[in-house]
């Protein structure tokens, strides 16, 4: 009798200490020595920690930030939302001429493409528009705030840091390639559809081994100039073409300049062709209009595929949007509502609207990109809780790459490959010293966790020289957990 309470009193109430006390134990031997960590699991059916660790501690969380923009952007935008561009005309057509002026009003839709623009554009064609005895106006509130403070100098170049403007285009993304030459010299390949300069002084190494780059020094540089110029330089080893994605670096000029392609590719003649923040006049008639894809699949491509425009445009438009219903319009005037500072500002006041304990982070943009975003993993777990328990975010749930099947977590080495595949559904987060994830593990002996393990001080070379990830050393053991 004794032991069978003995034995009741264990599986009722010691399984969360067990548990705990085993996974301190396996911390001793995997925990990485440099690494800084923040972890909290949480069992989903019992809503008690299962094990944490300086979860109150602010650390960089990379792209799991991505996490808080799709649920501030559910709760201000709505899943209903979708971004529009619009062709206007304003001025009366007389044998193919518009006397008059035409407005583009672009929106920051950070799906919007060179193709859809230039459909919108055959629209004056069929109209009947072959001269322009005006202006062809570019409209926008245009920011000034491109990218967010404690964005990395060095990413500015690359196409995952593209400049966050109501003008993109083609995620303002220039392919291109850099092949060698004979004399190990080289040269840019770009298509002609790309209003940019990209001029090469770069060298190619045949005689280095991409494993020892690093220690020859060999390496590219790319430095940006004013009007969309760049050049690259250093070396490169081997000898074989690589490829090149480019962020524009003036949205507003390379918007100009792709408009000015298409409409003389058409044969569309005008006067000038101008930005302006003016508003679209009373007398003018909507020609034409695209529509983006609605919230939910812009979630799922910038969660899947960790897309930091997606993620950045929409926190100006959660901050548009919150300030706008916060402030009349007196109180606007003189506010940049479309920047970085007052989107970020936004989002933590939705997050602190859901109850959610994020007074003391350090929120700075959308993406996670910026070194200046600080959270906890304790804030982190307690966004996952909200998406798992409120109906109006679990179909947030169905969008995290999961692991060996889908995103971020598709070809993950570790994730990919039994236990761990197709059990975990969670976001990534890595940047230079950073490697996180957040999510959902359903274990081996059927329970749900939600968890969080930020690892943060990671260097390059303990990266290549582990084993495996500390995230799936922890989670294989999570996964392991007995009943």
């Amino acid at each position: 009798m004794y032991l069978l309470i003995r034995i009741l009193i264990v599986s009722l109430f010691s399984l969360p200490v067990w548990a705990d006390e085993y996974l301190a134990n396996v911390m001793q031997h995997i925990a990485p020595p440099q690494s800084q960590l923040a972890i909290n699991i949480w069992d989903i059916e019992k809503k008690s920690s299962v094990y944490s660790i300086n979860e109150q501690t602010l650390m960089q969380p990379a792209s799991i930030q991505k996490l808080l923009t799709a649920v501030a952007a559910t709760k201000q935008l709505g899943t209903d939302f979708y971004y529009e561009t619009q062709v206007y005309i304003d001025g009366v057509v007389v044998q193919q001429q518009l006397n008059g002026d035409v407005y583009i009003k672009f929106s920051g839709d950070p799906s919007f493409t060179r193709e859809q623009l230039k459909q919108l554009l055959t629209t004056l064609k069929t109209n009947d528009i072959q001269h322009i005895n005006g202006n062809v106006i570019l409209v926008s509130p245009t920011s000034e705030s491109l990218r967010a403070p404690g964005w990395v100098w060095d990413d500015l170049g690359i196409c995952y840091a593209a400049p966050v403007s109501d003008f993109i285009i083609d995620k303002n993304c220039v392919r291109a390639s850099l092949s060698p030459l004979a004399d190990n010299a080289s040269e840019i390949i770009i298509d002609a559809q790309y209003p940019v300069e990209i001029s090469t002084k770069a060298v190619f190494k045949p005689n280095i081994d991409v494993t020892q780059a690093k220690a020859q020094f060999c390496e590219l540089h790319m430095q940006r100039f004013d009007g969309n110029h760049y050049r690259i330089s250093g070396c490169y080893p081997g000898n074989q073409t690589i490829s090149l994605a480019v962020a524009v670096n003036d949205p507003s000029r390379y918007a100009k300049d792709v408009i000015k392609a298409i409409l003389n590719d058409k044969q569309v003649n005008y006067a000038n062709l101008i930005i302006s923040k003016q508003s679209i006049p009373p007398s003018a008639q909507l020609l034409a209009t695209h529509q983006s894809e609605k919230l939910p699949k812009l979630l799922k491509i910038m969660l899947e595929k960790s897309d930091n425009l997606i993620a950045d445009s929409l926190l100006k438009k959660i901050g548009q949007d919150f300030y706008r219903q916060t402030f009349n319009s007196d109180n606007i005037e003189g506010l940049d509502i479309n920047g970085f500072t007052m989107g970020a500002k936004a989002l933590q006041s939705i997050l602190i609207e859901l109850n959610l304990p994020f007074n003391d982070a350090n929120l700075v943009d959308g993406s996670g990109l910026s070194r200046y975003n600080l959270l906890t993993s304790a804030q982190m777990l307690s966004v996952l809780q909200l998406i798992d328990s409120d109906t109006r975010f679990q179909y947030l749930t169905e969008f995290l790459p999961i692991s060996g099947k889908s995103g971020t977590l598709k070809y993950q080495q570790h994730f990919n490959k039994p236990p761990l595949k197709a059990a975990i559904s969670a976001k990534t987060g890595t940047m230079l010293g950073v490697e996180n994830l957040a999510g959902f593990i359903q274990a081996k002996n059927g329970k749900h966790y939600a968890f969080v393990i930020i690892e943060n001080g990671l260097t390059p070379d303990a990266k290549q020289t582990r084993l495996a990830p500390f995230s799936a050393l922890l989670l294989r053991r999570l996964y392991d957990l007995q009943p």
